[in-house]
């Protein structure tokens, strides 16, 4: 009994032992096994940001892979010749809300700062015209006129302005007009736009 006892011990030692990788916790990834594709997501997504002018939504209840397919919508977008950036509202400060002028500042900041290209905000900026045009006109003659390829602009966690109302809705009938634009504009057709936010909102 001892003998096979000890043998079995042995054995034991010298055999490799398996190891379960622990779950994944957040975002997954552009090479991890755990992500499951779930067609015809993936490919309708990158179809999408793909057309010119497109507007993509992408709404789910938090920690359903949001995350991890914006990243891979990038990452294609990237490797068919665009520019990305991606402005996430989780990054906004409370202050970032306080007005609409003051919302659209942060995102235009934010989304040069993306590109590599310097703000220089205040030479486009014109409180008499309003910060709608202003950022229109920011986006159409600064941004989009100083890259040489499609932009792929994923906003991400949009549900944030819903919840200052005094905000939201200029915020989001600009991105509208954008796309609109992109009907008889072909530099407004360089700006695709992925909206991503949660259903529970």
């Amino acid at each position: 009994m001892l003998n096979r006892l000890l043998s079995a011990v042995k054995q034991s030692v010298h055999q490799p032992t398996t190891f379960l990788e622990a779950g994944p916790t957040g975002p997954l990834g552009i090479d991890s096994a755990f992500y499951i594709e779930r067609p015809p997501v993936e490919a309708f997504a990158y179809a999408e940001t793909a057309r010119p002018g497109s507007l993509l939504r992408i709404k789910a209840p938090q920690k359903m892979g949001k995350s991890s397919l914006l990243m891979r919508v990038m990452a294609q977008a990237e490797q068919q010749g665009a520019q990305t950036g991606k402005i996430d509202f989780l990054q906004a400060e409370t202050s970032c809300f306080a007005s609409l002028d003051t919302l659209l500042r942060w995102f235009c900041r934010l989304t040069a700062r993306q590109l590599g290209i310097a703000p220089d905000l205040d030479d486009w900026w014109d409180e008499e015209i309003g910060s709608k045009v202003s950022c229109t006109i920011y986006f159409e003659n600064h941004l989009l006129q100083k890259i040489d390829a499609p932009l792929v602009l994923v906003i991400n966690e949009v549900n944030r302005v819903f919840e200052y109302e005094e905000v939201a809705g200029d915020f989001l009938s600009l991105l509208r007009f954008w796309h609109e634009q992109a009907q008889r504009s072909p530099l407004w057709q360089n700006l695709r736009l992925v909206l991503a936010y949660c259903t529970e909102v």
